[in-house]
């Protein structure tokens, strides 16, 4: 065997070795790449049992919304009917006061059958006030 050939034949073996680390580094590569997809599909897959959680959540407090919502609207319809009445009431009250102040003073005993008229009245406006709720 001559020089040259040996020479020839040590460069394909040290281009060999390197080829062989090449080849070992990119596996580690490789590997490493593939740990970290299984990683990222745990990651995948947690991040979808979030969303689900997220979308149970969001349709509970949707229903809770609504519920409240009309709970909201029927307080508001009985507030409405209250003060409704308390105007009713007001409005009688005030004309109640009107009256009695245009009216003169009499002596200290008001007579059975002036009171009759005022309690007939009375009696009128709670009997409405009844019949509206």
């Amino acid at each position: 065997m001559t020089l040259a050939a040996l020479a020839f034949e040590g460069l394909v073996c040290l281009l060999l070795a390197a080829a062989a680390i090449m080849c070992w580094r990119v596996d580690r590569r490789l590997r490493t790449l593939r740990e970290g997809q299984d990683g990222l599909k745990e990651t995948i897959a947690s991040l979808n049992d979030a969303v689900d959680r997220a979308r149970a959540s969001l349709a509970a407090l949707d229903r809770a919304a609504r519920e409240q919502g009309a709970s909201l609207k029927s307080d508001v319809e009985q507030a409405r009917r209250l003060s409704d009445e308390l105007r009713f009431l007001g409005a009688g009250a005030d004309e109640q006061v009107s009256r009695l102040s245009q009216r003169p003073q009499r002596a200290a005993a008001p007579r059975a059958g002036a009171a009759a008229p005022e309690a007939d009245a009375a009696r009128r406006r709670l009997e409405t006030l009844k019949a509206m709720r």
